[in-house]
């Protein structure tokens, strides 16, 4: 994305949806192309609203997103560890066959103490689901 996002710095790359006690993080479709500012700002803005106490499950859906980078994929492990202090849970949802691979690779980059763990459902209903059951 270019634009005024470009020269303000707050380019979002999550889009947030709330169903009741699951808090869905949608990815764009590239948050790579995303300036590092953007990225700072939507870390912020996103720990806000997962250190919320009626956020209970977070669930990021990756059904429009084709490629992400390391600072994307540590602010998604920051989130969900930030979530299980708490003792929420979290979970991935519509993430392809190369894309999960990359996840994988990247989050395996991670210390030991940063790396983060989710169960990938083909859909975010089967997703949701679990995350309510606690399954995940």
């Amino acid at each position: 994305m270019t634009g005024v996002y470009a020269v303000r710095g707050d380019e979002p790359i999550f889009v947030v949806e709330e169903l009741s006690d699951v808090l869905i993080l949608k990815l764009v479709a590239d948050p790579a192309l995303s300036n590092y500012r953007s990225k700072q700002f939507e870390y912020n803005r996103m720990m806000k609203i997962v250190g919320e106490p009626d956020v209970n499950h977070l669930l990021f859906d990756f059904v429009d997103c084709v490629n992400v980078d390391s600072v994307t994929m540590g602010i998604v492990i920051a989130l969900t560890l930030r979530l299980e202090e708490s003792g929420g849970g979290s979970a991935m949802c519509c993430c392809g066959g190369e894309l999960k691979e990359l996840v994988a690779r990247l989050n395996a980059q991670e210390p030991f103490g940063r790396r983060a763990t989710w169960i990938h459902y083909p859909t975010r209903r089967h997703a949701i689901e679990a995350l309510r059951s606690n399954v995940n």
